[in-house]
């Protein structure tokens, strides 16, 4: 190899290839040794002579030399691609990065001020910001290519951070519509004599957090401003926020209460330990107070409760309070908040609306539930302490009668009077209620004997006889009384009520204004009573109702001119049953409604056929009872039968009561107005014995008058009773009203009538009731009587 190289050609190629034409220093230092190395080996066979050795150093030393060269280049070489690799890294985050990034070198003047920036480097996302390629950005001034103007702050604050060195990290609005964003995020650091600048896009979570400043505003808002109180806690109760209205409800600002206090203090410590006793009966307020208020809410329930609240001046203020758990976004509780406001005003109408739902409106005093409430408390604590009860019930004597005569308002103040004077009649843990009409009950607890129930007994009838004074009337009021006791003769208060009710009957039946101790014989009839009350209710559909008729007598021709029909009731058990036990016993059941349009019906049907049979008119009479006439289809039922039965209209007479035609004086009007339109007539039954005056027979156009009994069968021994009759049918005649007497038993009695020209008459000595069947004979002997003493003067058709 070195002969082949110690050719010249061959040589001055390779160094002119290889060595001076290289671009790199080591390849022509490392050629030029190994020439000098190459020249010396060749040369030493030839020319051993002393420069030979000088020659060989001087080569050894240039190849020493090539080989330090080499290895210095290598190591350049690895640096360069340690560069090359950094850098394109560089350019792989840069251009993956989710902002917008790029190098700015500073553009200074002759006095070495910054004017402007230029543009070194931008990636793909500052194209999308500035919305221009990087071609039109790359060597750009920055104040040429986006709003950025060198006399801005923005700039000012880019030359600072050359200056200073310090980073600036800022969030700027962007108003320019050249950028593709309205808000953004940079961070500006120095770089040798420019700037690294990164800009993030934050619109969306600039309006996102804009929303939820805006929401945390209107909270804070709904929050400050809400109408009722809002206190929020941690979960050991401390106060930990407030609202306005707690702080007017409460009577404590915030800055007493927030992060100072516990929840519990704004409640009654006895309120509070009451409710956690439940909890635990061990419990004490401070262990368990904080629970009784959130035991629902640490549940995950809308606990709502009612509490006393104690204000700061001690005030104690009824609250409706909501808890609540708060609760983090990973579902852990962090503390409560309690909602609550005041229902001061809630309680009091609470307890006004219960007080009219338990008392009497009219009196204020108790109303009949709070009265049956109060008797069971009384015998359950009688039952206890081994104690009486003692139940008075108290019904006014003839209040009806008084109540239709002198109005209803005056009726009002009788009966406040009435509630007035039982009150202070008995002692204060005692209940005076109004269960009725006219109608109140004493209960009497913590009662020690019988006598002492008789003295109270006697005690309430006294105390209702004074006289009261009412309009300028001086009106006399008098009560009858029935008392039970327990547990003498009832075992608990639903009994002992009902039998307090049966003896007060029997105080009425006994002549009223007295007063009854319930005793074993009211027993049976309390039993007998409620056995007709069940075997009535079972009388029409078992057709043991019947009608008889009594036949109506002219006293100026002898004939009979009408018939009343009267109910008669047979039981197949109970035999037969007087018509003043069963009628009372359905006008107070309401079964009155249906036996009466059974009875006009009936009559009506009945009476058509016996006109039918005796080929002549007769009028029939049927007796109207006061819960009959408050029917909403009286009209309608009376025009049914007449319907049904055809019987004229003008053959039927409605006999009504004096006292009905002062109950609701219009309405009635209205009805009898309208039955009158049909062709029937109204009749008076009983007249004399209420308090009707002839300006109501005018008003309700009557058409017959009938004389109560009382007065036919004194008017010959009483000259009283005789002027009555006299007064009676003078004013009828007066009044074009015919006149009927009725309950006529004698024959003097029979004499009074035709010498005080009496129209008609009824009664045993005329004839007796009798069925259906039988009244044609009756009426058939009437005629036959009739013929007979046709000629004969009037007073010779007395037999």
């Amino acid at each position: 190899m070195i002969l082949w190289l110690s050719e010249p050609r061959i040589l001055r190629y390779y160094l002119k290839v290889f060595v001076f034409e290289s671009p790199r220093p080591w390849v022509w230092m490392t050629g030029f040794s190994l020439v000098l190395v190459c020249l010396t080996l060749g040369r030493l066979n030839h020319d051993l002579h002393a420069g030979a050795v000088a020659a060989a150093l001087l080569g050894f030393t240039g190849l020493a030399a090539a080989m330090w060269a080499l290895w210095r280049e290598h190591g350049r070489a690895q640096k360069l691609n340690g560069a090359q690799e950094a850098h394109s890294k560089f350019l792989a985050a840069a251009e993956t990065s989710l902002d917008a990034f790029s190098l700015v070198e500073c553009v200074r003047n002759d006095e070495g001020k910054i004017i402007d920036f230029r543009i070194l480097f931008a990636n793909a996302n500052t194209e999308k910001l500035l919305g221009r390629p990087r071609a039109q950005l790359l060597g750009q001034m920055v104040c040429a290519v986006t709003p950025l103007k060198s006399t801005g702050p923005i700039f000012a604050a880019l030359c600072s951070v050359v200056h200073t060195g310090e980073p600036l990290n800022q969030e700027f609005q962007v108003k320019n519509a050249s950028i593709k964003a309205s808000w953004v995020r940079t961070q500006i650091v120095k770089l040798g004599d420019g700037l690294a600048i990164t800009c993030g896009d934050i619109s969306l979570s600039k309006v996102a957090e804009q929303h939820h400043a805006r929401l945390a505003e209107f909270n804070d808002s709904v929050f400050q401003n809400a109408p009722f109180s809002i206190i929020a806690t941690d979960m050991r109760g401390t106060i930990t926020a407030m609202n306005a209205a707690a702080e007017k409800l409460t009577g404590y600002s915030r800055e007493e209460m927030v992060g100072k206090v516990p929840l519990t203090v704004l409640h009654d410590e006895r309120e509070l330990l009451g409710r956690a006793v439940a909890i635990d009966p061990s419990t004490t307020v401070e262990e368990y107070g904080l629970q009784a208020l959130t035991a629902g809410a640490a549940a995950g329930e809308m606990e709502e409760q009612e509490w006393t609240l104690i204000r700061r001046d001690g005030a104690r203020t009824p609250i409706n309070l909501a808890m609540r758990a708060v609760t983090s976004d990973a579902g852990e509780m962090t503390g409560f908040v309690g909602i609550a406001f005041d229902i001061t005003e809630r309680r009091q109408m609470l307890d006004y609306v219960t007080h009219l739902a338990s008392h009497d409106q009219l009196t204020g005093l108790a109303g009949r539930a709070l009265m049956q409430d109060k008797t069971v408390q009384a015998v359950e604590l009688a039952r206890r302490l081994g104690t009486k009860v003692a139940v008075f019930m108290i019904d006014l004597d003839h209040f009806k009668r008084l109540n239709d005569s002198l109005g209803h308002a005056a009726g009002d103040q009788l009966l406040i009077e009435a509630a007035r004077r039982l009150s202070r009649a008995v002692r204060s843990t005692d209940v005076v209620a109004r269960v009725g009409g006219d109608e109140f009950v004493v209960v009497m607890p913590d009662i020690t004997s019988i006598e002492d129930v008789e003295q109270c007994a006697a005690s309430l009838v006294a105390k209702l006889t004074p006289e009261i004074s009412i309009e300028g009337h001086q009106v006399q009021i008098t009560a009858s009384v029935g008392v039970c006791i327990y547990p003498e003769f009832a075992s608990d208060a639903k009994h002992l009520l009902k039998r307090a009710d049966s003896a007060m009957y029997a105080a009425k039946e006994n002549g009223r204004n007295q007063y009854q101790i319930f005793s074993e014989s009211m027993l049976k009839e309390t039993a007998e009573r409620l056995t007709m009350e069940h075997a009535l209710r079972h009388a029409l559909a078992n057709q043991e109702l019947r009608l008889h008729y009594q036949p109506q007598i002219s006293l100026t021709t002898g004939a009979v001119i009408g018939m009343e029909a009267l109910l008669r009731w047979t039981h197949p058990r109970l035999g037969s049953i007087s018509p003043t036990q069963f009628i009372p016993l359905a006008e107070e059941t309401g079964l009155i409604v249906p036996i009466g349009e059974w009875v006009f019906m009936t009559a009506c049907r009945e009476g058509k056929a016996i006109q039918d049979e005796l080929g002549k008119e007769l009028t029939v009479s049927v007796n109207l009872s006061p819960r009959q006439f408050q029917q909403k289809n009286l009209v309608e039922m009376v025009e049914r039968s007449l319907a049904m039965s055809e019987l004229p209209a003008e053959r039927l007479q409605i006999e009504i009561t004096e006292n009905m035609l002062m109950i609701n004086s219009g309405d009635n009007l209205d009805k009898l107005q309208k039955m009158r339109e049909l062709g029937v007539r109204i009749s008076i039954d009983d007249f004399g014995t209420g308090f009707c005056s002839f300006s109501y027979l005018l008003q309700y156009q009557v058409d017959r008058l009938k004389i109560d009994q009382s007065f036919v069968k004194k008017a010959g021994t009483d000259a009283n009773a005789a002027a009555v009759v006299r007064t009676i049918i003078a004013m009828s005649h007066g009044l074009n009203i015919k006149v009927v007497a009725e309950g006529v038993e004698t024959e003097e009695e029979m004499r009074f009538l035709l010498r005080r020209k009496c129209d008609e008459a009824q009664g045993n000595f005329v004839g007796r009731p009798v069925p259906p069947e039988e009244f044609c004979e009756v009426v058939r002997k009437f005629g036959q009587l009739v013929s007979v003493r046709s000629t004969e003067p009037v007073s010779g058709w007395v037999r």
